[in-house]
């Protein structure tokens, strides 16, 4: 796997547009890092499935305001399962988006949560 990608990636989050961002990074090895657009975020978990079998992973916290996105965990958090969060994440791959770039994104936090769990690191979630 090509970890360049997750090498201070801030492709995701341009000067201009980001005024809030998300960032994703490794615990263990700090430069491994994505800062994304939180609008990027919103545009992928703004729609949930609705199947009945409740939420998990970033659909949970994102909608919730659990983990890094409640104001009480100082908008940091660890994540203790990466594979629920991959998980979730895969219900995401083939839905159509309102950004063309958050396809982009998905399958970017895809990559990064599958690596991650290969290498045995710890993901760290920062709303900043």
């Amino acid at each position: 796997m090509d970890i360049g990608k997750f090498i201070n990636n801030d492709m995701y989050c341009e000067a201009d547009l980001c005024d809030d961002e998300i960032v994703l990074s490794s615990k263990e090895n700090p430069e491994l890092n994505l800062n994304i657009w939180e609008g990027y975020f919103c545009d992928i978990f703004e729609h949930p499935p609705l199947n009945g079998l409740g939420w998990h992973g970033f659909t949970r916290d994102y909608h919730e305001f659990k983990g890094a996105f409640s104001s009480k965990n100082d908008s940091k958090s660890e994540i203790e399962n990466p594979k629920e969060y991959l998980e979730d994440l895969l219900q995401y791959v083939g839905k159509k988006f309102g950004m063309e770039e958050s396809d982009e994104v998905l399958k970017l936090i895809i990559s990064f949560l599958q690596y991650a769990i290969e290498t045995n690191q710890t993901v760290l979630v920062e709303v900043v």
